[in-house]
């Protein structure tokens, strides 16, 4: 699994994977007779985007900007690096996103085509004197360009728009300095800047080192250089503060986060050290002289200021101050160079002083007042526009924000002198465009279905938005609202308080929504990943699963929020559940879930009876598959006695078969409602067997028998309107089916019994319009749609995907 990491200090790192494996989903099987999410494509097995995306273009304050690292300034123009590039225009404050469309680690990073739709996980940005984009991909471990204009660049012909990488292979590492810089391997890239002869210097954060491609053969940084080759310039790769007054190739620097060139050609770089006051600004000499009060040689590396707390980002302001952004303390320094009075302050030459941040959040953020008082997050970097206003990457806030240097209108907003403002994001990590084209929103991908009115339903869950979302194929009013086609809408969640049971949904809290169903009555239910509950939005009043309800109110139906196991055979809402990543409904109406983090599927019974063996009162909550170990032991066994490990989706088939996605023992599990033959095995009732997964994490085995193919932690489970099995196989980037019968699905002839990728595994990028096995998928939750179609919830472009039947 790789890790992109989103801070440099303390540890604070965080795993897209991870996260979206934490919200993986099951998702309804939807009938195949239900109204299209949108126009099913002409031919079988081609991919769409029916929601979800980078968001806008539009009003960058109107668009999530998740985790915003880096920001720089060229040509009128905004640049926000966070995995996607942004450009926001500062005359009018509009957004548009000029390169990556997706993200996803070890995928082909698509070289020498169009950038929008590359393969990206950009740290930070910078313009070179040709005015291409420089790009340093961090997930990517590469220094990439995005060539501004066709022609020749860094000794690659370039077409314009197209992206290129200039250094890196992509494998995470160190080595090849004095060789091609595209041979060289990189570690966890931090800045990219260009000097004033066209050089790259590259924060090579992970190796503890300041790297250089050579744009042309010469002497820089008193090395030999050929131009196109990489070459460290400071740090020996161990991570310390020692060495100051000698040669920067032999000193020790500590994951340096920020890197500037001033306007002598000095290197100066932010050398971070652990969370306490030990970091520190270092100069690398590039001649001999006195600078910043020091006689300095060239080729060494002096420290100019110390004792700071987590320095990261850094720029040089058009008076040769330099801008810090100390990320651990929520503060901008200015270094001042000369004194005089600066940011409305009196400086004196080589002091430090705070001009953004320390505020006590009493008036929330502060936007619209003294930059002083205002609360930051975590700023990772800054940058100066043209106009001299200081620009702030507020990282956790998921702002972009501006100290304005003059009163004025700046990014389509009147702009007070000292105060500071939020140019760009939301404030969520990835969900925007609300009452908008449903193909423009951002959306923080849990899991999908179709109601029985044929509307798309998305968990907005991945990335703290905590919302349920509905596209509506044909214009109308759902949920109480009114609501046109294609346009995608809140209907649970964000409100005040948690859980708000009984109340609006739109009033009430979602703690992190994942798989969803509908009931036969219409009702919509939610595993609430995050708040270890399976709640429900009532389609109309009456009573269900016990409960008095009102349509429109949300309700709790299972769980009672707590992180255990316990109250089995008792009422539902008492019990506690751990983390549900799936529910569905059977025949006879009752509520099954995964109790993921338990190791078990249990059941909510609608009414009272014998089922899977057990005899249940209604509203009761009972054990019908897994008991708690996680050690795999067989099959063909009773199912509360056979071991499930983290299971991550569950579907009811057309036999009343209980479909269970065994993630972590990387197998489909089905627990026999009946005696007979199912998936091409003789089984028993109630007893439990593996139908596809040999239990090896891996891909292999397709076209073959399901029960000899190789998985990876497979997640999302559905039954299609043929009985076909669908598996979201995630960390395979595939939706594979189980074919129920022999014939032709999604394009491909198919025999009863064997297994087929249907969807990605591909090297096409999105693939839009193309077969669907083409395209590159995150998968983690999949649904039967119209038509013949199945949907996708695709986590790592943050879109639902439609693959045609």
């Amino acid at each position: 699994m790789v890790t992109n990491r989103i801070a440099g200090k303390g540890g604070r790192t965080r795993s897209m994977a991870a996260m979206a494996l934490a919200s993986a989903v099951a998702v309804s099987g939807a009938s195949g007779a239900q109204a299209a999410a949108s126009p099913a494509p002409d031919a079988a097995g081609t991919i769409t985007t029916v929601a979800g995306g980078v968001g806008g273009p539009g009003p960058a304050t109107r668009v999530a900007v998740a985790l915003p690292r880096g920001v720089s300034f060229a040509h009128g123009q905004l640049y926000i690096s966070q995995g996607h590039v942004r450009d926001v225009s500062a005359a009018t404050g509009r957004l548009t996103t000029p390169a990556g469309q997706i993200n996803i680690p070890g995928a082909p990073v698509s070289d020498g085509g169009p950038a929008v739709a590359a393969n990206l996980g950009a740290r930070s940005t910078v313009t070179d004197s040709a005015g291409n984009l420089v790009i340093a991909d961090e997930g990517n471990n590469r220094i990439r360009v995005l060539a501004a204009r066709t022609g020749v660049f860094y000794g690659q012909q370039m077409t314009a728009g197209d992206i290129y990488t200039v250094a890196g292979d992509g494998t995470q590492g160190y080595s090849g300095d004095g060789g091609p810089a595209t041979s060289a391997e990189l570690n966890l890239l931090g800045p990219v800047t260009a000097d004033g002869r066209g050089n790259l210097v590259i924060a090579d954060t992970g190796n503890n080192r300041l790297r250089v491609v050579a744009v042309r053969t010469g002497v820089f940084y008193g090395q030999q250089m050929t131009a196109g080759d990489i070459y460290t310039v400071a740090g020996d790769g161990t991570a310390g503060s020692t060495g100051d007054g000698g040669p920067a190739t032999s000193a020790e620097i500590n994951g340096p986060e920020g890197v500037v060139v001033d306007q002598t050609g000095n290197l100066l770089l932010s050398d971070g050290g652990p969370s306490s006051l030990s970091g520190r600004i270092r100069v690398v000499a590039v001649s001999t002289g006195t600078f910043y009060g020091q006689q300095m040689t060239a080729g060494d590396i002096y420290t100019i200021l110390a004792n700071l707390y987590g320095p990261e980002g850094l720029a040089l302001d058009g008076h040769g101050n330099l801008v810090i952004a100390e990320f651990d303390f929520n503060e901008i320094l200015v270094y001042a160079a000369s004194t005089g009075t600066f940011y409305g302050q009196q400086m004196t030459a080589g002091h430090a002083y705070r001009v953004a941040g320390g505020g006590t959040g009493q008036h929330g953020l502060g936007d619209g007042g003294p930059a002083l008082r205002a609360v930051l997050y975590w700023p990772a970097s800054v940058a100066l526009d043209s106009a001299g206003n200081l620009i702030i990457a507020d990282t956790f806030h998921s702002r972009v924000r501006v100290v304005a240097e003059s009163s004025g209108s700046f990014y389509g907003q009147q702009m007070i002198t000292g105060d500071i403002y939020t140019v760009a994001g939301n404030g969520t990590e990835g969900s925007s465009g609300y009452g908008g084209p449903a193909t423009k929103a951002e959306i923080g991908l849990g899991g999908v279905a179709l109601d029985h009115a044929g509307n798309l339903l998305v968990s907005d869950g991945v990335n703290g938005a905590s919302l349920l979302r509905v596209v509506p194929p044909v214009s109308g009013t759902f949920y109480g609202q009114q609501m046109t086609a294609g346009d995608i809408y809140t209907i649970a969640g964000g409100g005040g308080s948690y859980p708000g049971d009984g109340g609006p949904a739109t009033s009430g809290e979602l703690g992190s929504p994942a798989g969803l169903v509908v009931d036969s009555s219409g009702n919509l239910l939610i595993a609430d990943q995050g708040g270890n509950r399976i709640r429900m939005v009532a389609e109309r009043t009456g009573t269900f699963y016990t409960q008095q309800m009102t349509a429109g109110d949300i309700y709790t139906v299972a769980g009672n929020g707590q992180y255990y196991f316990r109250g089995d055979g008792g009422p539902a809402t008492l019990a506690q559940i751990a983390s549900p990543a799936a529910v569905a409904v059977d025949g006879a109406g009752n509520l099954v879930l995964t109790d993921t983090v338990n190791n078990r599927v249990r059941v909510v019974a609608a009414s009272t009876g014998t089922f899977y063996g057990q005899q249940m009162t209604a509203g009761y909550i009972y054990t019908v598959a897994g008991d708690g170990r996680i050690i795999f032991n067989g099959n063909g066994k009773p199912a509360t006695q056979s071991s499930i490990y983290r299971p991550r989706g569950v579907a009811v088939d057309s036999h009343g078969n209980l479909v269970i996605a065994d993630s972590g023992h990387n197998r489909v599990r089905v627990v026999a409602a009946s005696a007979g033959t199912f998936y091409g095995r003789s089984m028993t009732a109630g007893d439990m067997y593996t139908v596809a997964g040999t239990g090896t994490a891996g891909f292999a085995g397709d076209g073959g028998a399901a029960t000899q193919a190789e998985m990876s932690l497979p997640a999302g489970i559905a039954i299609d309107a043929a009985g076909n099995l669908l598996v979201a196989d995630v960390l395979n980037g595939r939706v594979r089916v189980v074919a129920e019968k022999t014939g032709i699905f999604y394009g491909q002839p198919m025999t009863a019994g064997h297994i087929y990728t249907v969807a990605g595994g591909g090297t096409s990028g999105l693939g839009d319009g193309g077969p669907a096995t083409s395209a590159e998928l995150g998968p983690l939750g999949v649904a039967a749609g119209s038509q013949g179609s199945l949907l996708i919830a695709d986590v790592s472009t943050a879109r639902v995907r439609q693959v045609s039947g």
